[in-house]
């Protein structure tokens, strides 16, 4: 099928429905009721935005038989899926598009596809759309499939941690690496100090005191994923901790399995007791839980690569692949039995646990029932988070939400040094990473010229919102879904602006069970240190504790 680049599909939907327009656009409105359209008029061709795997990826693993692929489109947009593999469903989620210069589209379609493949063959899939003036598109991905690869689970390496010892994980790190990690100055570092121990005696018992009932086995392991265009690989790690029950004959089975995303610079499956992310998996697993915490790619046995930092979609298929092979393998029978996952996350993880909500939920995976997502400190706003980086390079942020506590130091180098390398390096946002970072700084003419909404940007920007959940614009398609979803944020959070997750709840309560917790991390305490530091990530780190705590409370 040809393809044509998108301003020239702008073109012939601007002649095929006889519509107009152009200019930059906030609004969300949707877009107006096109003129009639000729019914002998051939569809058009859309250029895919992104997908899993990549366009005319040649040798996916035939086992890897969810997917995705997204476009842009127009919200009246009626759509049905043609392919040549067996058994062929999908589900779409809508995104709503905002601020592109180009407005004949006013949405992302994100579809999510199954069906069976054979090994060493050639596919296509066609999302075909028909608006409401009858005029039509199709939007197509085609692959091939290479031999299948063996699934299963590798064991690199063991480290195991006595009862006794799970008990004091906690308190040691909050003695040491945790405040190495707020990075705090030594004027106010000892009056903050006393105060995070206040607040770990009064509101983290869970994790002071995890009351451990058995040691615990941590493995570091490799599985069968894919790479960010799909491609089969085995390098893909992560963690999965167990509790040593061999000696323990009154052991009963848990029915849940304990899923934990990590947040930003964390890597689980280096088995590292100073890590807040092995810390917990090993709380959990004292207690009796089957824990499994997935390496992102780019970390872990993949860190040569850029991190898939924010990247719903490729992220969550990387977790699932883990969850999967590890339920599927018999040497873990000994101390889990069931279909039930809690997914935990925060920041950067709470971003992924919606991710892998967001998958299993639209694919539909019958094997897989999500009890519980705790989801705190994340960007689920991503284009706006973004946005409100460059408003305060620009200097024109004007006390807007997105920007208020922005800092140069901190805040602008996860711009730079993590969310736009991944986008450039596994999307096609017709950019260069060398075009817009310059050194440390982001290139003046790409914040000017993505603030004033011009089209070269309006690929970047689909791709953010494509990654933000506060873009759906379907939420009743979660309507079956029988999660909680908990959701936690500081008001008092310098990183990641606490609009995210309100805004996030406001889309999503009135569909599913979601619980805001909006007094947890807005006590006199956070209050107090607030107008003690301005240090950017000490509140947003210790909002971090307190979702790890209650997650570790509800499901003890």
């Amino acid at each position: 099928m040809s393809r044509i680049p998108v301003t020239l599909l702008i073109l012939g939907l601007l002649t095929a429905c006889g519509g107009g327009g152009g200019g930059g656009s906030s609004s969300s409105d949707p877009v107006p009721e096109p003129s009639p359209s000729e019914p002998e008029v051939q569809p058009t061709d859309i250029t895919l935005l992104d997908s899993v795997p990549a366009a005319d990826t040649p040798n996916v693993d035939p086992g890897h038989n969810r997917f995705n692929f997204t476009h842009l489109a127009q919200s009246d947009l009626e759509v049905s899926f043609n392919g040549d593999c067996d058994g062929l469903t999908g589900t779409t989620i809508r995104k709503r598009l905002v601020d592109l210069a180009e407005t004949e589209f006013d949405e992302i379609l994100d579809h999510y596809m199954t069906c069976t493949l054979a090994e060493n063959s050639s596919y296509f899939i066609e999302a075909n759309g028909t608006r409401s003036n009858d005029a039509r598109f199709s939007a197509t991905l085609a692959f091939d499939t290479g031999t299948q690869t063996q699934r299963g689970i590798t064991v690199i390496d063991t480290l195991s941690v006595d009862r006794l010892a799970v008990e004091d994980l906690f308190r040691n790190y909050v003695e040491g690496a945790l405040i190495s990690e707020l990075d705090l100055s030594s004027g106010v570092q000892s009056l903050i100090v006393d105060l995070v121990i206040d607040l770990a005696e009064a509101n983290w018992g869970n994790l002071t005191d995890p009351d451990a009932l058995y040691s615990v086995t941590s493995e570091r392991v490799s599985y069968l994923s894919r790479t960010p265009d799909g491609s089969p690989s085995t390098e893909l790690t992560g963690l999965v901790a167990r509790p040593t029950v061999d000696l323990a004959p009154d052991f009963t089975k848990r029915g849940r399995v304990i899923v934990l995303t990590h947040a930003t610079g964390s890597t689980p499956g280096d088995l590292n007791p100073a890590d807040a992310w092995f810390i917990l998996a090993n709380l959990f697993a004292s207690r009796g839980y089957l824990v499994i915490a997935p390496d992102n790619y780019g970390r872990g046995g993949t860190s040569d690569a850029d991190e898939t930092y924010l990247m719903a979609n490729r992220t969550a298929y990387n977790a699932l692949d883990l969850i999967h092979q590890v339920l599927d393998d018999t040497s873990y029978d000994d101390v889990y039995d069931g279909s039930d996952l809690s997914v935990i996350g925060y920041s950067q993880g709470g971003h992924s646990a919606m991710a892998l909500w967001q998958l299993i939920e639209a694919q539909n995976i019958a094997d897989l029932n999500i009890g519980e997502v705790y989801a705190g400190g994340a960007p689920h706003n991503l284009y706006q988070t973004f946005r409100g980086v460059l408003r305060h390079i620009d200097d024109s942020c004007d006390d807007e939400t997105y920007c208020e506590f922005v800092d140069t130091e901190t805040t602008v180098p996860f711009a730079t040094d993590r969310i736009l390398p991944g986008f450039f390096a596994y999307t096609d946002t017709a950019l260069s990473l060398n075009d817009v970072v310059i050194g440390n700084a982001i290139d003046a003419n790409f914040v000017t010229g993505f603030l004033n909404n011009e089209a070269a940007y309006d690929k970047l920007k689909s791709l953010l919102m494509l990654n933000s959940f506060t873009a759906i614009g379907n939420p009743e398609a979660f309507g079956s879904s029988a999660s909680v979803v908990h959701l936690y944020h500081s008001r008092f959070d310098r990183l990641v602006p606490i609009e995210n997750t309100e805004e996030l709840a406001s889309i999503l309560s009135p569909h599913i069970n979601l619980d805001l917790h909006q007094n947890r991390c807005n006590s006199d305490g956070y209050e107090l240190i607030f107008n003690l530091t301005d240090k950017v990530g000490v509140l947003h780190t210790l909002c971090g504790l307190a979702v790890l705590n209650d997650a570790m409370g509800d499901l003890k």
